[in-house]
């Protein structure tokens, strides 16, 4: 009885008991293997964290390197960027270079070919004469590109100047009136000559007797009958021409022995002179039906710069007539008009090559 009394008397006490199975390792389980399972647990849960840990901060890393890598190639587009630009920039003036360069180079070809110096160096006189006479110089744009036509009047002013005026001014066209000196001498006369210009035309310079004996008995004399007119159309009209068209173009039966040496000086003072290569064929001893003259004109079609040659003495009546007819052609071929001036290249004629 006594030792149950005692036993029972330990049960009586469950605070303690319950402190001393909670102190205890679970059942069946030795207290040094708990303790080793739980301080595995602790340290696998350590070494998760340090991982993830390292993870992190690994990944904030790659994404720093990678903004660095982007930021490098967004510096390396845009100096790439920079240099192709600055390299296109050279290209363009290199190429304007280039062009100015054969410019050059053209001009000292035409010089070298009708030079007008002696073998030993010595200078003509005639360089000498009215140094006066010289082309103002030319500020305007150049012509080029596309189809352009070039209808040019020789002979005048005359009574048909005004109908040809009135013509080119309907069909919004420019034209070049190479005028003759002693055409041009009569009031009404010098009124027409203030009237192309007034209307934007280019007036250039035809001689002034167009006495082909006279204007190619030597460079001395071409010098006299241009001058002559260059100061007579500034007197008129205020401007200076700066084209002029040799009587009979600039290959002929009169001037052989002397065109090179006129070439060479005209192109010394600033001159550009222009022959053609399409005409009205109308300088005959009686007049062409209108219809001839204007095929004729339009035998130019195909060409890209086409110079017409027509004339505007009083007796071309028919060729007045013909004129909107080789307007219109040459409109609907696609072709646009231009007076003639420095900026427009020059149509000239040419001895055949000997092959």
């Amino acid at each position: 009885m006594d030792h149950m009394a005692e036993h029972n008397t330990g049960l009586d006490r469950p605070a303690e008991l319950e402190k001393a199975v909670n102190a205890a390792p679970p059942r069946g389980v030795p207290r040094p293997l708990f303790v080793a399972v739980t301080a595995l647990a602790v340290a696998l849960a350590l070494a998760c964290g340090l991982l993830a840990f390292s993870f992190a901060c690994q990944r904030h890393g790659y994404a720093v390197q990678l903004g660095m890598v982007l930021d490098t190639q967004s510096a390396a587009q845009e100096r790439s960027d920079r240099l192709e630009r600055e390299l296109n920039r050279t290209k363009g003036e290199l190429a304007q270079r280039e062009t100015e360069l054969a410019q050059a180079q053209g001009t000292i070809d035409v010089l070298k070919e009708y030079s007008i110096a002696a073998p030993d160096g010595a200078v003509p006189e005639y360089t000498q004469l009215y140094p006066d006479f010289c082309a103002p110089a030319w500020e305007g744009e150049a012509v080029t590109g596309g189809k352009v036509c070039c209808l040019t009047f020789d002979d005048g002013p005359s009574a048909n100047t005004d109908r040809v005026l009135e013509i080119l001014d309907r069909y919004g066209v420019k034209a070049t009136f190479f005028v003759v000196g002693s055409s041009s001498t009569s009031a009404a006369s010098q009124e027409r000559m203030k009237k192309i210009v007034a209307a934007g035309h280019a007036i250039g310079m035809h001689s002034w007797s167009h006495d082909y004996k006279k204007v190619y008995a030597s460079v001395d004399a071409f010098l006299e009958e241009f001058n002559s007119l260059y100061q007579w159309i500034y007197q008129v009209t205020g401007v200076y021409p700066s084209v002029y068209r040799f009587p009979g173009g600039s290959l002929n039966g009169y001037d052989r022995g002397v065109y090179q040496e006129i070439i060479a000086e005209m192109t010394r003072r600033g001159f550009a002179y222009y022959d053609w290569n399409a005409s009205a064929q109308d300088a005959t001893v009686r007049p062409r039906p209108a219809w001839e003259i204007a095929a004729d004109c339009l035998r130019g079609v195909g060409r890209e710069l086409v110079v017409v040659l027509c004339h505007d003495s009083a007796a071309r009546s028919t060729t007045v007539d013909a004129l909107p007819a080789v307007i219109q052609g040459y409109q609907n071929a696609g072709y646009t008009f231009s007076a003639l001036h420095p900026g427009v290249e020059q149509v000239t004629f040419g001895y055949p090559k000997i092959k």
